[in-house]
């Protein structure tokens, strides 16, 4: 098994017709909510593996916590956004 390699792929919304506006977590259960342009409201559980922390190397201290997450957050979803608008000069 490839780490690098995407085990599954879960379509959101049409690619070419909606765009995701809103993607809120709950810190309660482990569900997703996703929202997009046209109001369509998609709700997803994540999976148990996907909960799981990863283990603690000896002598690497590990950071933890919300603020780490919402970075990894924003990494991600940098990667699918579309780049702003160019202004003229």
């Amino acid at each position: 098994m490839n780490p690098f390699c995407a085990i599954c792929n879960q379509p959101v919304v049409a690619k070419k017709k909606n765009k995701i506006t809103h993607v809120q977590f709950n810190h309660v259960y482990p569900i997703l909510i996703i929202g997009d342009d046209r109001g369509h409201i998609t709700c997803l559980k994540l999976s148990p593996n996907l909960r799981k922390m990863p283990k603690e190397k000896k002598g690497q201290e590990v950071q933890k916590g919300p603020e780490v997450e919402i970075t990894k957050l924003d990494k991600l979803l940098n990667l699918v956004r579309e780049p702003a608008a160019k202004l003229p000069k």
